[in-house]
């Protein structure tokens, strides 16, 4: 199979595989040479995928996945692989790229501070408007 997994940024992988996981927004799910036509969307988490000399670990973000035939004139058809797998999701990391320290810490703890900031921002408009539109 042709796996070609980009980002906005450009092709972050583009290999031949013999298997993928993907996280699917319903459950994480495989893909091996020869898997039916599929167009998945995709959900935050960990993309593996298989070669003959190595496994890949990456790390992504939200997209699609579509499994399909190659064109008959593609050269990977005349060399045994029939499938192509295009991966499009708005972020990627592999895993030797990714600063766990930076992960852990500074990025969940920017997130989480954005999100408590938003929710207060949400409370504080619904309690502006319950007080300032007494019940008759």
């Amino acid at each position: 199979m042709k796996l070609s997994l980009t980002t906005p940024k450009g092709a972050l992988v583009d290999t031949d595989v013999e298997e993928i996981t993907a996280p699917g927004e319903v459950g994480e799910f495989g893909i091996l040479p020869g898997h039916i036509p599929l167009m998945a969307a995709l959900k935050p988490g960990v993309f593996w995928y298989k070669t003959k000399d190595h496994a890949g670990v990456v790390a992504i973000g939200h997209g699609y996945l579509q499994v399909a035939p190659l064109p008959q004139a593609d050269e990977h058809a005349a060399s045994g692989g029939r499938d192509r797998v295009l991966v499009f999701v708005d972020q990627a990391l592999t895993a030797g790229d990714v600063d766990s320290a930076v992960a852990t810490k500074g990025e969940l703890d920017g997130a989480y501070d954005a999100l408590v900031l938003r929710r207060g921002w949400a409370q504080a408009r619904i309690d502006a408007a319950a007080r300032g539109n007494p019940p008759h």
